[in-house]
């Protein structure tokens, strides 16, 4: 990060207060649910909906916004949508019956989906040549967001009541005026040549070279980040039964998601010094075991052991994202959208469909059978190309690119 230029550090500085803003209210819902059912009169298989659709909701609508940022290099997402995002999230505690709460909850994912995929976009640009580095700041400020998220909630909600969620309402209003202020568009794409195939044809034939890992980085996002929504979504209940109050369940995400986000950081530089692959594939390795002996003990052992877990989950996030751009230069907010997006709205159906298996075998064992799951990714980590390899695909891509245009 040290040969970036001043003004880029100020802009990436910015945009990650933006990502930690945007992911923190994206994660606000989880130590809600329990109180929700109480306060709604809610079925446990209406709950457990509510995370997976207000991330859904976030998630699969980001390459549509991908598309529209590298086609018209706009940068409207990125600076109004945490505004979007803080006024209906703030609603939340004052939703009167399921349906509207839905809504909201939709409403709210939007304004998060919009942001994601501009943003990273940005965050590349501004990274220069240490994009790995700059993508694992990014994507780790989001988790530290996401993972801070619940405890405020809970504080809120313990001192002023479900009623008063508004109360976060002014982050996201602030935010926007600084990334308003600061953050510059995304430079226009280069205009084609006469007879050159328009963008969508020339994302198709970036496919062509890279569709296999590309494939494979997109399976492992959505593994893990099932995993990592099925342990927030189940924890609050699963400690619930321990013993635990709101602001104690609160506490454990938070230990477990900001784990998460130092894990991403740490993987960032991790992958300049090694490679993205052997990060991706040791942290598999190593990520389902932890978090199985988590839930096999109790207490602050398995505290620390959910946080290891945590670290190791999350340590690929980004740079499997900046691995997917390198793969399609040209066209980083719809990769990033495919990647951050897309992948954790597959990986948000994971809480519904293994809740059929809650009322057998109890939160803990399904858990652990969601993590013993994770070593699948490993797998695929496995197959994923060496780094000369990757470079060759991009130097080929380049060509037809290139011949393309008629250079």
């Amino acid at each position: 990060m040290a040969n970036m230029r001043k003004t880029d550090k100020i802009i990436l500085a910015a945009l990650c207060a933006g990502h930690f803003v945007s992911d923190s209210y994206s994660s606000i819902i989880f130590p809600l649910l329990p109180l929700l059912k109480i306060k709604l009169g809610l079925a446990t298989s209406q709950v457990f909906l509510l995370a997976p659709l207000y991330a859904v909701s976030s998630s699969l609508m980001q390459p549509l916004y991908g598309f529209f940022s590298d086609r018209y290099a706009r940068r409207f997402f990125a600076v109004f949508a945490p505004t979007i995002t803080g006024i209906f999230v703030s609603m939340i505690g004052l939703a009167p019956s399921y349906g509207m709460l839905i809504v909201v909850l939709l409403a709210a994912g939007i304004g998060i989906g919009s942001f994601h995929p501009q943003a990273a976009a940005m965050a590349a640009a501004a990274s220069g040549n240490r994009r790995r580095i700059g993508m694992a700041v990014f994507s780790a400020s989001g988790t530290i967001g996401y993972s801070l998220g619940p405890l405020v909630a809970a504080l809120v909600i313990t001192a002023f009541g479900l009623d008063k969620t508004y109360y976060v309402i002014a982050f996201g209003f602030l935010i926007s005026l600084v990334l308003f202020r600061i953050c510059p568009p995304l430079e226009a794409p280069a205009k084609s040549k006469a007879g050159a195939p328009p963008m969508k044809w020339q994302f198709a034939r970036a496919l062509r070279f890279a569709w296999r890992p590309l494939l494979l980085l997109y399976l492992i996002t959505v593994i893990r980040s099932g995993l990592q929504l099925t342990t927030t979504s189940y924890l609050p209940f699963l400690l619930k039964e321990q013993g635990y109050n709101v602001t104690g369940w609160g506490g454990v995400i938070t230990v477990f998601l900001l784990l998460g986000g130092l894990g991403g950081l740490a993987g960032g530089f991790m992958a300049e010094r090694v490679s993205g692959r052997a990060v991706t594939l040791y942290s598999g390795l190593l990520a389902g075991p932890l978090m199985i002996c988590a839930f096999l003990t109790t207490g602050l052992p398995s505290i620390i052991l959910l946080g290891l877990g945590g670290f190791m989950l999350l340590a690929t996030i980004p740079v499997n994202v900046a691995m997917a751009q390198e793969l399609a230069p040209g066209h980083t907010s719809t990769v990033s959208a495919l990647m951050m997006g897309a992948a954790w709205g597959i990986g948000a159906l994971a809480p519904p469909a293994l809740d059929l298996l809650v009322p057998s075998f109890g939160f803990r064992n399904v858990l652990m059978f969601a993590s013993a799951a994770t070593l699948v990714s490993a797998v695929c980590a496995y197959f994923l190309p060496r780094e000369e390899h990757s470079r060759r695909v991009l130097v080929e891509a380049d060509f037809v690119a290139a011949s393309a245009e008629g250079v």
